[in-house]
Parts: C-alpha cells; sequence; structure tokens
C-alpha cells in the first residue's frame, strides 16, 4: 500500500513538507561541446648594453649598443574538449547532492577515451524551476582522431529525483562533432616595444635585434632600460628584460695645476682622453706602454703591492705624466721624469727585491719627488 494511504488509514495527516519530500523532484539538461586544438609557444627575451657605463665629461656624448634577444620554443600541443551543461530543475523542491560526470567517446566505440567532473561547487543547489549553466573543460589524447566523430556525455544526477528518492539519477545528455583538421597556433607571433626605442617590430621566431643610442652628460646617471613582449594573437603580455646604462660626468680639472694619484684611478673618464702614456723609454725591454684605463686603474693602484718601491714609483710617474698631459707645468720634475723612464726601461717590479739598498733609496727618493709634485708641493701646485 502507497505511504500516503497507509498514513490516511492510520488517521494521520500529511504534511506539505512530507509530501514534496516524497514526490522529489526532476531535471532537464542541454550540453555544448567544442573542440580545441592548441600549439602554444613559449617566449623568452634578453636584454643588454655594451658598454654598461659612459664616463663623459661636459660636452662629450657615448654610443651605447643594446641587443634585444628572443627565442621561441618549438610549441607544445594540447587537445581538449570546452563547453556547458545546462541543468534545470523541473520540480517544486530544491535539488539534492547534484552531480555530473563529463564522459568522452569516440563512436562507435563506448570506451571512455577522458573523464572529468563537472565543478557544480560554485553552485551546488538548484532551487525550484531554477536553471544553471556549468562550464568544463576536458582534455583529451593529442593528438586528436581529425575528421574523426566524438561524443562527449554529461551523466547528471541527484539523489531527490521523483521516483528514485535516495538513489542517485539523472539524465544523461550528450553532443557530438568532428574533429577539425587543423591546429591553432597559440602565441605564435611577439609584438616587441622598448622603453627607450619604441616598436622594434613584430617576430615570429627567434630572433636578435640592435640599435644605438647616444647619451651626454644630460643623461647623467642610471639609464634603465626594459623591452616587453606582447602576444599577437590575444594582446596579452609576454616577459620583459632590462638592461642599464650608468652614465657618468665629470668636469675635468681646470689645467696648468697637478693631481694625485687618488684623483686619476677615480676619474677614469678625466685620464681616457690622455692616454697612451709610456713608462720607461718607447724602446726599453722593461718599459710599459699603458694603453686602457683599466692598466692606469691597476697601476696607479701600485698594482696591489705597495711594498714594492718600483710599484710606488710607476704609480706616481704615471700621474705626474698625466698631469703634465692636462697641461701641467713638468718643468720642476723633468730630470726626475727622465731618470724614473730610464730606471723603468730596464727594471720591471720583479726586480724589486734583487736591488742593492742603494739603488731602493734612490728609487724610493724618484717616488717621493714625483708624489711631492703631484700633491703640489713642489711644481706649478695641486688642483682645488
Amino acid at each position: 500500500m502507497p505511504v500516503a494511504a497507509l498514513v490516511a488509514a492510520s488517521g494521520m495527516s500529511v504534511t506539505p513538507a512530507l509530501a514534496e519530500s516524497q514526490a522529489g523532484t526532476t531535471l532537464s539538461q542541454t550540453v555544448s561541446a567544442t573542440p580545441h586544438w592548441t600549439k602554444t609557444y613559449a617566449w623568452n627575451v634578453t636584454k643588454s648594453a655594451d658598454p654598461t657605463s659612459l664616463d663623459l665629461t661636459p660636452g662629450q656624448s657615448g654610443d651605447v649598443t643594446y641587443t634585444v634577444g628572443l627565442t621561441r620554443d618549438n610549441g607544445t600541443e594540447a587537445a581538449y574538449i570546452a563547453g556547458e551543461v545546462c541543468i534545470t530543475n523541473g520540480g517544486a523542491v530544491a535539488t539534492e547532492s547534484l552531480t555530473s560526470i563529463i564522459n568522452v567517446t569516440k563512436p562507435p566505440s563506448t570506451a571512455v577515451v577522458a573523464s572529468k567532473p563537472l565543478d557544480t561547487s560554485g553552485h551546488p543547489v538548484l532551487a525550484p524551476g531554477e536553471s544553471r549553466c556549468y562550464g568544463y573543460e576536458v582534455a583529451v589524447p593529442s593528438p586528436p582522431d581529425t575528421g574523426k566523430a566524438y561524443k562527449v556525455t554529461a551523466d547528471t544526477s541527484i539523489t531527490n529525483h521523483s521516483g528514485h528518492l535516495g538513489t542517485p539519477f539523472g539524465p544523461n545528455t550528450s553532443d557530438s562533432f568532428s574533429w577539425p583538421s587543423s591546429i591553432t597556433p597559440v602565441h605564435d607571433k611577439v609584438s616587441v616595444d622598448d622603453s627607450m626605442q619604441g616598436n622594434l617590430g613584430t617576430f615570429s621566431g627567434s630572433a636578435e635585434t640592435t640599435y644605438t643610442r647616444t647619451f651626454t652628460c644630460d643623461d647623467a646617471g642610471v639609464q634603465t632600460n626594459t623591452a616587453t613582449l606582447t602576444h599577437t594573437d590575444d594582446n596579452t603580455a609576454g616577459p620583459s628584460a632590462t638592461a642599464t646604462v650608468t652614465v657618468n660626468c665629470t668636469t675635468p680639472p681646470p689645467a696648468g695645476c697637478t693631481l694625485t694619484i687618488g684623483y686619476w684611478k677615480n676619474h677614469t673618464q678625466a685620464m681616457a682622453p690622455k692616454l697612451p702614456i709610456w713608462l720607461g723609454t718607447p724602446s726599453g725591454q722593461s718599459s710599459q706602454k699603458v694603453t686602457t684605463t683599466n692598466e692606469a686603474v691597476a697601476i696607479l693602484n701600485f698594482n696591489g703591492a705597495a711594498s714594492n718601491g718600483i710599484n710606488k714609483l710607476r704609480g706616481q710617474l704615471l700621474a705626474a705624466k698625466l698631469g703634465i698631459a692636462g697641461g701641467a707645468d713638468g718643468s720642476a720634475v723633468s730630470g726626475s721624469i727622465a731618470d724614473a723612464d730610464a730606471f723603468l726601461a730596464t727594471h720591471a717590479p720583479s726586480s724589486w727585491n734583487s736591488l742593492s739598498k742603494a739603488e731602493r733609496n734612490d728609487v724610493n727618493l724618484l717616488a717621493t719627488t714625483l708624489d711631492n709634485y703631484n700633491n703640489g708641493i713642489i711644481g706649478p701646485g695641486h688642483c682645488d
């Protein structure tokens, strides 16, 4: 005997809530499915500057070459199906335990090649008469069988379906299609924008591009420059890379006065135009022609061995000659410079330990005389 008849026979009344629970509800649904077969490319960008620093004086300019390097990988393939399952509660009570499984088959085979639960967590209960669409995306083995049939089925259930109370039950609805034959490239091209140079063009593969910028003392400081990639197919931002250039600007000292070792080794931009300078005579076997600021700074730092008197003499002689090249009167030390050149033409720093005590004293005396000249104690005087 039906429950309602038993209740009636017992003389009890049936409440509306109990009647609704016994009646349950119904579901209907539609399914959409769209195939996607993509090859997604990943990009990387590098940026460099040469040189990374410029030492300038007012009126001077310097060029920096920037290089932007682009690399694109071989791409990653993916095949997936995306769509919606739209479910409607056709009854008078809310749904209970709503679930759905997305299954993919390739007819006529019924074997499931991919499966994924439908995410209903954002709206797990449908009110009486309510409809809701839930999006899904399920990956399938790649590459897909192009031109072949695929079928997507949503197996949906609730536990309070009319006629099946307490048991998961609901509609089983499908959508079918044939997989297209072409693959869709994703992020296969990029546009490159440079914060200093502007747009550098559009690229469809690994490449390298360069440009040159000229800086002056008006640009003193750290110049930061960034290259940024933009995927042309969807206008999304890609990676970026930054290069920095430091522009140093120093006012040159006035002409006619001397400067110390400390000034010259910290102002390579003022020293560079005065090179090359010989330490020793040009024909001397131990002489050195100083051609770069890096060489000069090492000598002015006594090659890291200040206890070696020959290193000191070389440093003080170089500073004196730099000052004279800048316009200082060197007549006060012309004899000392000649003696120092004659000695250094035949004596490398490695010979210091083999010198006699008297020879060492002579070397130290020459270095002291040149040091006094560089400090303005003798000669035209030190620059302010």
